[in-house]
């Protein structure tokens, strides 16, 4: 029986060629394609040769003689069959993803209102952090600009054997020291010492004026990867020559010369002493920002003449070198250089730049506040979005039952949420613009550093992340609630609704009480901050600041070598100035306040034994005149003050903290101590006990020991004035002090009343930025729970109409929906409050009489978080009692 050509299988290749039509499924088989096309025509080639009456093995070489190179061919094939789809690809990619844009552009420009609150709310969140993150990058991250600055430290030296004086205070090391480390350290590329200091420069037709100057090594513009703009660098040779030479920085050649390019060989006078210019170093040309300010000048440094003068020094490790490795190498080298020294000892300190930002702890707070604004800020939108997704789910039932797909909606969904976090991300960007601009601006001097934040590609690239992950995530929850019910029941008017409400009820409902626990957690931080800031506002000084100015007169070192000159320059200028009208008293000090010195050493009290060989730390203390307790107002408790004679009989006075910590069950009046340095020290008997002061600024420990000796032993001293409450002397003591040394530039004139409120400018700076991000938050915050109750109101119209209908009355609706808002506040509340108990400890060490737990902050936080709530809920209150109930049951 013949079989029937129909019931026959199909050869293997046409099997092949039938499965691989469900492989499309996963798309485009060009290969395979091309080869199953090839070996057709081979086949059907084959099939005719043999109908002409060739056998199979004389078919196959005819059609291979036909066909020539036939892999060749297939390898030209497939490069162009593979380029075609590849270009078809990108095309279908593109055209679908240009008509996503424009649907999704479409979409948005209906809801006006809908997008403006959302790009707004992620502009404030986004603009926040990245503003933030710019000030972090540069401070933190990216503090220095050199060559590869992940290996760029600083180094200093610290006691290696301390005493009970608790101030430890990094040191700059030896010059001599510095050199041992120069020549003999394995683990540094390279060593750069640098010494900073104020001269006074005079050119011809100006007056003196005090500049800021660095003196470098010629190898630190290689270090520092800059090269002169005009001129040329510092050589060894201008640092073994006498003869004066200067560079100048890119500020002060454009601000005196203007830009001149011809100021190279021109003279300047430094310190008395001419000295040629050489060149002007670019803008960037800069030392570590923990030096202070920028500098003007830039100097030859010669180590054999500061061979006793402490150095700043900055270095590069060398790859895989750890700070601690080399530290130790270097103190190996110091002790090998100095031998066993009997003297003060000192260990290496090898410490990143960014571990000397002053307010790293503001830095971090503030960077948690911001995050929790953005934070909220994502919870809004995330409101927003489900407010919208159950707007528009019969909108995707109906499209979804026309035939799109479940991933062509979804990346429609995913598409107009990243349309919507890049507008966010473009607002955002021009928020940290401007919140950048105002946060420099606004800063106190004592953050100078702050200067130096700014946007760059680093930030851009930070925000445009940040608003891609928010719109990914915020797209995928859209695209998970529009598929959480099938196309069937949506189409069904009113099968799922009550659902539906329910499921988006507990999602929002989640969301806004972490929006309120978040903000009690800032308002507490910030009522405790406002508690603190408010404390030291009125904190008594302990001294009389009214009318109390400090002087300070740049006496160069080559002319004023000893502290007896400076002293007989300041016994002159009181001498001519205390006639002035309006002056009531002078006295000279080694500090002024806010400020203080501190003396090295090792205190030793009368009757204790001798410290350790190599014992040392910092005391702080003052070297002050006779007339200084009387003339700044500072109570004397015990005793009496100093006296004329006082520095030769080796008097001191202590203050109340030192003289109970030491002598807690008795006077310290009569006892002896001394501050042993070297081995030596000189006894000096305690006369008086001064009450405890902040003289050295309204944010310091005001029981903290402090020692102030009779007489001078700084080489710069300050004068210090009271007056009758006027600055009209300060012109004159310029023109005195002219008549004294015509060669001296202007003092700089201190208000020592202002000076101690600038004091407080660090912790009063961080409580306005606290604040600033606290109210944002909050008012993301009320706007969220506002959304919340109106979306709420709104869902339920039609119940609250039949409740209405059916006696309700108006208030008993109003304190229906009042209620579910507050319960959310309230629970918000309890969890925020129990986050601010645990979170306090991060500002601890930013509070000024204030107890971490202080209750009444904790009370103003809860209170005013519920009083914005409460207002936030007032409009949707109202909505609810204006139902008409005839009207909603009309509606559906």
């Amino acid at each position: 029986m013949t079989p029937d050509p129909q019931q026959t299988p199909p050869p293997r290749a046409e099997q092949a060629r039938t499965w691989r039509r469900y492989l499309r499924f996963f798309g485009p088989r060009t290969v395979a394609d091309l080869d199953d096309e090839l070996r057709f025509h081979v086949e059907m080639r084959v099939r005719d040769y043999m109908a002409r009456g060739m056998s199979e093995r004389d078919a196959r070489a005819a059609t291979a003689q036909r066909l020539g190179d036939l892999a060749s061919a297939r390898d030209t094939c497939v490069t162009i069959a593979t380029r075609r789809q590849r270009r078809m690809t990108r095309s279908q990619i593109i055209d679908a993803l240009v008509q996503d844009l424009r649907f999704a552009g479409r979409s948005l420009r209906r809801q006006k209102g809908w997008t403006t609150v959302a790009v707004l709310t992620l502009a404030l969140g986004i603009g926040a952090n990245s503003a933030m993150f710019s000030v972090v990058n540069h401070l933190l991250l990216h503090p220095i600009s050199y060559p590869n600055a992940n290996r760029v430290v600083l180094l200093y030296q610290e006691p290696s054997q301390g005493n009970n004086t608790g101030m430890h205070v990094m040191m700059l090391a030896m010059s001599r020291v510095v050199t041992a480390w120069r020549d003999n350290a394995r683990s540094f590329e390279s060593i750069e010492p640098y010494l900073t200091t104020d001269v006074t420069i005079e050119r011809q037709g100006s007056a003196p004026r005090v500049v800021h100057t660095a003196a470098i090594q010629p190898s630190f513009a290689k270090f520092a990867g800059q090269r002169p703009l005009v001129g040329r660098m510092l050589t060894q040779d201008d640092i073994t020559s006498d003869a004066g030479v200067v560079l100048l920085s890119e500020g002060m050649w454009r601000a005196q010369y203007g830009a001149d390019r011809n100021v190279v060989g021109q003279s300047v006078t430094v310190n008395n002493k001419p000295a040629t210019i050489i060149g002007v170093m670019p803008g960037a040309f800069q030392l570590p920002r923990t030096s202070d300010g920028d500098m003007d000048l830039w100097l030859p440094l010669d180590l054999k003449r500061h061979e006793d003068d402490g150095l700043l020094n900055v270095a590069r490790l060398r790859p895989g070198i750890t700070a601690a490795t080399a530290s130790r190498e270097l103190d190996a080298i110091t002790r090998r250089s100095k031998g066993e020294s009997k003297g003060a000892r000192y260990s290496a300190k090898v410490v990143r730049p960014a571990e000397l930002v002053s307010f790293q702890d503001s830095l971090v707070l503030l960077s948690i506040a911001v995050g929790f604004v953005l934070l909220i800020a994502c919870a809004n939108v995330a409101h927003l979005l489900l407010a919208r997704a159950a707007a528009r789910q019969r909108e995707m039932a109906i499209r979804a039952a026309v035939g799109a797909g479940a991933e062509r909606l979804f990346r429609q969904l995913l598409t107009e949420s990243l349309l919507l976090s890049l507008a966010g991300c473009a607002g955002g960007l021009a928020v940290a613009w401007a919140g950048l601009k105002l946060l420099v601006n606004a800063r106190p001097e004592s953050l100078s550093d702050l200067a130096a934040a700014r946007m760059d590609g680093t930030t851009l690239l930070a925000a445009i992340i940040l608003s891609v992950t928010t719109g990914v995530v915020f797209g995928v929850n859209g695209a998970f609630q529009a598929s959480r019910h099938s196309t069937h029941e949506v189409l069904k008017a009113g099968s799922v609704s009550a659902s539906h409400t329910r499921t988006h009820w507990r999602l929002r409902g989640f969301l806004v009480i972490t929006e309120m626990a978040v903000c009690t957690t800032l308002l507490v931080g910030a009522a405790l901050l406002v508690r603190s800031v408010t404390s030291l506002q009125t904190r008594d000084a302990g001294f009389n600041t009214k009318g109390l100015y400090s002087i300070d007169v740049e006496l160069p070192q080559d002319r004023y070598k000893t502290p007896a000159l400076h002293e007989a320059f300041y016994r002159e200028l009181i001498d001519r100035a205390q006639v002035l009208p309006g002056i009531q008293g002078f006295t000279i000090a080694s500090a002024a306040p806010p400020m203080s010195f501190f003396q090295v050493g090792a205190l030793q009290i009368e009757g204790q034994p001798d410290p350790a060989p190599g014992t040392t730390s910092f005391i702080p203390g003052n070297s002050v005149g006779p007339e200084f307790f009387k003339l700044i107002g500072m109570r004397i408790v015990e005793g009496g003050t100093f006296t004329d004679t006082s520095r030769a009989v080796a008097q001191v006075i202590v203050n109340e903290g030192m003289a109970r910590k030491y002598w807690p069950t008795g006077s310290a009046l009569g006892h002896k101590l001394r501050i042993v340095y070297n081995g030596k020290g000189e006894w000096k008997t305690i006369v008086g006990v001064a009450a405890n002061a902040y003289t050295q600024g309204l944010t310091e420990d005001v029981s903290a020991p402090m020692l102030y000796f009779a007489g001078l032993a700084l080489y710069r001293p300050w004068l210090i004035v009271r007056t009758s409450g006027d600055a009209t002397f300060i012109p004159v003591i310029g023109k005195i002090i002219t008549s004294l040394d015509a060669h001296l530039p202007p003092p700089q004139v201190t208000n020592i009343e202002q000076a101690m409120q600038k004091s407080i400018a660090r912790p009063k700076f961080t409580m306005f930025l606290l604040m600033i991000f606290t109210i944002v938050a909050v008012g993301l915050a009320a706007i969220g729970l506002y959304g919340v109750l109106a979306y709420t109101v709104a869902q339920r119209t039609r119940e609250i109409g039949i409740r209405m209908a059916l006696g309700a009355s108006r208030r008993a609706v109003a304190r229906s929906v009042l209620a579910q808002g507050m319960w959310l506040v309230l629970i918000g509340a309890v969890i925020g409050l129990a986050g601010a108990r645990a979170g306090v400890k991060l500002i601890g060490s930013m509070l000024y009489g204030v107890e971490q737990t202080d209750p009444l902050a904790f009370a103003a936080g809860a209170i005013l978080l519920v009083v914005i709530s409460a207002l936030a809920c007032f409009v949707p209150v109202r909505r609810a009692v204006a139902v008409d109930p005839l009207i909603a049951m009309r509606a559906d």
